[in-house]
């Protein structure tokens, strides 16, 4: 960061004025030398002289961090974030970039994102102080009014609740955040309204209340129809799709998955491609039990999978040999499975709690009772606490079979 000197020079120098006419007849060239090298502190006199021939405001040369040094670290800051997003892997420069400027930020937009963001970073890195400055950055945000940005950093925080399984708390969280807003008749915009709807949805989900997260699911879908916004549609498709396959209704699904097909093909998205394949893959082999062409659909992602990140699809390939009766070749995609740390959703992790499943059934038929009830009883205490799913009775039944 720069000295209130090294500022002063900067800003002279951009400006393209020498020491003597920055200087003019007011001070000493001499003096303005001193005080850009730092030898010399300015009076508050001299320092607004030296503000209005620079045309900053003196508050500006004052200011721990000026506004453009301040922009300029959100603007990589920002950039960095949003890469990093995709692959969740290391926050660390991330943070290590805005930890010197973290106690000196001015009261303004640029330090509370600064701070949200470096607060959001801390936790993904697991340290153990982030709420610290999410608060601050909460606290700033209030002061400007920014309440769109309020209403993100209320929704970080209810999402921190569902991603360690309270689910129930993280919904009261929420819907306390949606009630404060309508009671100081505060507006929120499309797109906020719209995250709101999802994460309250996808929580109704988590908690087996599927007719409340349907309806909220397919208020949200109207309403961005109604306003043309397309922010969330792939959520909300991609969710609805995966709750058809899961209570059997395969004309719902089939609709959802045009409709999303339609949507990669309008934007250009491979991602969205890959995971309609996976949704298809998914259904093929744990309801529709199609497993040659369950592997067909996998095997055209594993040819485009360069970095070997697929685990989703390694499950799948282990089912859909299993399902072939090839069980070596199965207990060699499943064991290369591992289920993402992310995941935190009952659908997601009830989805992954079928391995040990499978590798019991493998293990049991290739004559390995003691690994066939190890991996049996794995995977029963993994579903056990997850809802009423197809998922829990399949692995229940499992255990049943092998152990009892």
């Amino acid at each position: 960061m720069e000295t209130l000197g090294e500022r002063i020079r900067s800003l002279r120098k951009a400006k393209g004025l020498t020491l003597q006419a920055l200087a003019g007849n007011a001070m000493t060239k001499g003096m303005l030398s001193l005080i850009e090298n730092n030898k010399a502190n300015p009076s508050m006199e001299s320092l607004s002289y030296i503000a209005g021939q620079l045309g900053v405001d003196r508050n500006e040369l004052l200011a721990q961090v000026p506004t453009a040094e301040l922009r300029e670290l959100l603007q990589e800051v920002e950039k960095l974030y949003k890469e990093e997003l995709q692959e969740l892997s290391d926050f660390t420069p991330i943070i290590e970039k805005i930890a010197p400027y973290a106690d000196k930020l001015p009261y303004r937009y640029e330090s509370a994102r600064l701070l949200e963001i470096y607060s959001r970073c801390q936790y993904y890195a697991k340290m153990a102080d982030w709420q610290k400055a999410l608060e601050k950055s909460e606290d700033m945000y209030e002061g400007l009014h920014l309440v769109n940005n309020i209403a993100d950093v209320h929704m970080f925080r209810a999402m921190m609740k569902f991603n360690e399984h309270r689910y129930a708390e993280s919904l009261k969280m929420l819907q306390a955040s949606r009630r404060s807003f309508d009671n100081r008749n505060a507006v929120l915009d499309p797109l906020k309204k719209l995250d709101f709807d999802f994460h309250e949805a996808i929580l109704y989900f988590a908690l087996g209340k599927d007719q409340e997260a349907v309806r909220l699911m397919n208020d949200a879908i109207e309403y961005s129809k109604e306003h043309q916004i397309f922010y969330r549609i792939n959520d909300l498709y991609r969710v609805m799709g995966f709750h058809a396959v899961l209570v059997g209704n395969r004309e719902k699904k089939d609709y959802y998955v045009h409709k999303l097909r339609l949507f990669a093909e309008f934007t250009d998205d491979d991602k969205i491609e890959t995971t309609l394949d996976l949704l298809e893959a998914h259904d093929l082999n744990s309801f529709v039990h199609d497993y040659a062409k369950a592997e067909r659909l996998v095997d055209r992602n594993l040819e485009k999978d360069k970095d070997g990140d697929h685990h989703q699809f390694y499950l799948e390939k282990g089912k859909a040999l299993y399902g072939l009766g090839k069980l070596d070749e199965a207990l060699t995609w499943l064991n290369r499975h591992r289920t993402a740390e992310f995941l935190h959703h009952p659908y997601d992790l009830s989805m992954n709690y079928e391995k040990d499943a499978y590798l019991a059934l493998i293990y049991e038929q290739q004559g390995k009772h003691d690994l066939a009830i190890e991996h049996a009883s794995i995977a029963k205490e993994l579903i056990e606490p997850m809802p009423d799913l197809p998922y829990k009775t399949f692995i229940l039944g499992v255990y049943k079979k092998i152990v009892q």
